[in-house]
């Protein structure tokens, strides 16, 4: 169920029944002549929606405008960046506010960059601070002097998580790239009116002609295994 979609009532029924909540986290970026503009978002929004309608869950609204370091293309290619100064503090306040509510389990679901590039370090930066503000605000000091776990048993470790799309478990089978044949045949399965496999005569770009990963090879049969693949692996991880 989508957060933002929940009355007051659902949510405290959502909070004591400890549902995690999913966060999709992604950017706004080039991905190649052929290919929608939200690729990494989309596929994170997938993931998280696909796995409330088969767990209780509830997702998040999503976090589109993340750094990209004009990497592959500057705004001329559709791609914005969101410089960290003014990026990390939003989402750490973000976090803070579902923390607020009373989720125990965050979990951040990144598709760009992994968890080591600029989007992933200020969600984990945010997911190793934000423990001890909130048990200062909640507790006062010394709380963890006090008691280990807490009101409810509701531990402050752990309780933010921020993990990749792709799960160690799944990588085998979902061999990740940028526009190449894995996201772009992910994107076709997902939002097929998003990808126009023509438009790769509009010009070469490296990351969409890798030897053995070339674009022009996704299909959305393709993508439907690897979406599958992943989605196994997060349902696995999270019952």
């Amino acid at each position: 169920m989508h957060l933002k979609a929940m009355l007051p009532y659902r949510l405290r029924l959502a909070v004591a029944a400890k549902w995690p909540v999913l966060v999709p986290a992604g950017c706004v970026e080039c991905h190649g002549h052929h290919m929608g503009l939200g690729n990494d978002t989309l596929v994170a929004e997938a993931l998280c929606e696909a796995i409330a309608a088969r767990i209780p869950a509830a997702v998040a609204p999503t976090i589109d405008y993340g750094p990209t370091g004009y990497a592959v293309s500057g705004p001329e290619m559709g791609t914005m960046d969101m410089p960290g100064d003014a990026f990390a503090p939003y989402v750490k306040e973000v976090l803070r506010g579902l923390w607020r509510t009373g989720f125990a389990k965050i979990i951040v679901m990144i598709h760009h960059q992994g968890t080591e590039g600029p989007e992933g370090i200020a969600f984990r930066k945010a997911a190793s601070e934000l423990p001890f503000e909130m048990m200062l605000e909640e507790r006062g000091t010394g709380w963890w002097g006090r008691s280990a776990s807490g009101p409810e048993d509701i531990s402050p470790w752990g309780r933010i998580r921020v993990a990749p799309t792709i799960l160690p478990k799944a990588a085998p089978a979902c061999p990740g790239d940028h526009a190449g044949e894995f996201e772009t045949s992910v994107l076709m399965h997902l939002h097929p009116e998003m990808v126009e496999l023509e438009r790769l005569r509009d010009g070469s770009l490296w990351y969409c002609e890798q030897p053995g990963r070339e674009s022009r090879n996704a299909s959305p049969e393709a993508g439907r295994r690897y979406f599958e693949a992943m989605l196994a692996a997060w349902l696995e991880e999270l019952s």
